[in-house]
């Protein structure tokens, strides 16, 4: 907008000139918060007490008033009026919102069903953004349903002497478009054949812009790559060529070091090095160490991506991990093949664990000594979450099985099954999760760790319990575990003032030794929760109690990131 701009380049000159902090008063559709961010203010939050109150110069007011004005027309608002006085402590700004211009017709003609890409229903204000930024989620809704060349007429007559907008959109889809040729311009050390197979576009199928947004999120997926570019060409015949280029990253070894903490391992520090394309075609190798109060682990890994999105790798290291009553010591690895078809993603792996229990409270109920298992693991995962750190909308289903057969080099006869899911969902002004967790396992002969067993409790649990205290005890006040459970989460996420977002939850879970677990008796939870949105995630504190006795039973979090 010209007179924003203006504005702009004139308080940018006067940077260092004599300032006085600007107030508003008498607006009422619009925040003051949002008044400030479209005269390119930033009005510190409460918590934000170090930071200065948004102030300018006197003699830019009257381009405030104007530029004002022109926003409020944005906004719907063309009878608004800003008028101004100041003193020696602030600038006022009085603003007379007046009756705003409100949808009285919404026209469609569309062969697909357009209404949820329109922000817009009869009476309520109208928002010249809105419909710009309408007018291109229907020409990727479009897209994305195989027409890249539908025609888009988009108008609002806007009767601003009776305050009413009439909006038609009319959309000519043309002809299906399907992908044609796909040319992958060589990279230095990464095959052709290898790019190809990271992408979701297939000649001959049908067009879809989804297609290439999932190719450049698994392209990006590898560290490899550090830029990737996709071109698109459209013919005569709606045959959409495509051209992939790439850009290898120029620093394949990477350092990374981590500090943080958590109500459930407590202080935690990580360092690793990782060579991001090793010998070409996307092959890493990497070293880590992670150190928490109650696990220090060190793990080497190497993935090799094949044909056909699937991955070939290795895995092995050392673990000691603290347990309330015993600690554990464990040689770990495995090999495995992943296919990663997007929202879809298998793992098959063979898995080794050679476990030396020791430092146990109770010899019968943790009996030390050395075990080695070796499990066949699968693993199924569909996610559709936008976000996996701080989700809005989506839901995911997972699933985990493992087993073993008795043998000369594995200890035990067992099977262990974990299945998991949960939905996402956005609603007028916060976001309402749920998920459900079940686990089962069964020892028919030999032993296995401790460890194997169930515990349940933390942040990623029952809330009102603390991590893996929840459940029957021996007589020391140490956790035993179980062998199967269900829990189930529901969680209200609702926003407080600016990055501060409130939760309220309820957390139920359901123990027992046998394969499913009893219902008899369950652990029923409630609490409230802040999050904070930081770069990396949320900072969440929750604060669970046992509904049953809330003075008695109650626990603490604190984390980064959503528990789900």
């Amino acid at each position: 907008m010209k007179i924003k701009l203006l504005f702009f380049l004139l308080y940018s000159s006067l940077l260092y000139a004599q300032t006085l902090p600007l107030l508003f008063k008498g607006n009422k559709e619009i925040s003051s918060r949002e008044l400030y961010a479209a005269l390119s203010l930033y009005k510190p939050y409460i918590y934000e007490f170090y930071k200065d109150e948004p102030a300018v110069d006197p003699k830019t007011v009257p381009i405030i008033s104007q530029t004002l004005i022109s926003y409020y027309k944005t906004k719907g608002f063309h009878h608004a009026t800003a008028t101004y006085f100041k003193n020696k402590k602030a600038i006022t700004i009085l603003i007379h919102e007046n009756a705003p211009v409100r949808i009285a017709e919404i026209t469609t003609l569309s062969n697909l069903n357009i209404k949820t890409k329109l922000p817009f229903k009869q009476n309520d204000i109208f928002d010249a953004e809105k419909f710009i930024q309408s007018k291109k989620d229907i020409k990727l809704f479009y897209a994305n349903n195989h027409y890249c060349n539908a025609g888009l007429d988009a108008k609002a007559w806007v009767d601003i002497e009776r305050n009413y907008a009439y909006l038609i959109y009319q959309i000519t889809p043309n002809e299906t478009c399907y992908f044609g040729k796909v040319t992958i311009n060589k990279s230095q050390s990464i095959d052709a054949d290898i790019i190809k197979s990271l992408l979701y576009i297939n000649e001959k199928e049908p067009f879809s812009l989804q297609a290439i947004t999932k190719s450049y999120q698994n392209i990006y997926a590898y560290d490899g790559i550090s830029k990737a570019l996709i071109d698109t060409k459209t013919d005569a015949n709606n045959s959409v060529d495509t051209t992939v280029t790439i850009t290898e990253n120029e620093k394949p070894i990477r350092f990374q070091v981590g500090l943080g903490a958590s109500s459930n391992e407590g202080a935690m520090a990580s360092l690793g090095v990782k060579h991001r394309n090793l010998f070409g075609n996307l092959k890493t190798l990497s070293l880590n160490t992670r150190v928490t109060q109650i696990k220090q682990t060190v793990k080497i890994n190497y993935d090799m991506p094949l044909l056909n999105r699937n991955t070939f790798g290795a895995e092995t290291g050392l673990e000691n991990e603290v347990f309330e009553g015993f600690k554990e010591n464990r040689v770990f690895g495995s090999i495995y093949i992943q296919q990663r078809f997007t929202p879809t993603s298998m793992k098959e792996s063979l898995f080794f664990d050679n476990v030396y229990t020791y430092a146990s409270d109770d010899k019968v109920l943790f009996p030390e000594g050395a075990l080695f298992v070796l499990s066949p693991k699968f693993e199924w995962n569909y996610d559709t979450r936008d976000k996996i750190l701080d989700p809005s909308k989506g839901y995911f289903i997972g699933s985990e099985v493992m087993g073993s057969a008795m043998s000369e080099i594995s200890d035990a006869t067992y099977y262990k099954v974990k299945l998991s899911g949960g939905y996402i969902l956005p609603l007028y002004s916060s976001i309402l999760a749920t998920k459900v967790i079940f686990g089962s396992m069964h020892l028919y002969q030999g032993d296995i760790p401790t460890s194997y067993r169930f515990f349940a409790g933390g942040m990623n649990s029952n809330r009102a319990y603390g991590y893996r205290k929840l459940g029957p005890m021996d007589d020391s006040s140490n956790p035993i575990g179980f062998d199967s459970l269900i829990e189930t989460k529901i969680e209200e996420r609702f926003p407080i003032y600016g990055a501060i977002k409130g939760v309220v939850f309820n957390d139920n879970t359901f123990i027992g030794n046998d394969s499913m677990p009893g219902f008899d008796k369950g652990y029923y939870s409630a609490g409230v929760g802040l999050r904070y949105a930081t770069p990396i995630g949320p900072l969440a504190i929750d604060f669970g109690f046992d509904i049953a006795d809330p003075t008695a039973q109650y626990a603490f979090h604190f984390h980064i990131g959503e528990s789900f």
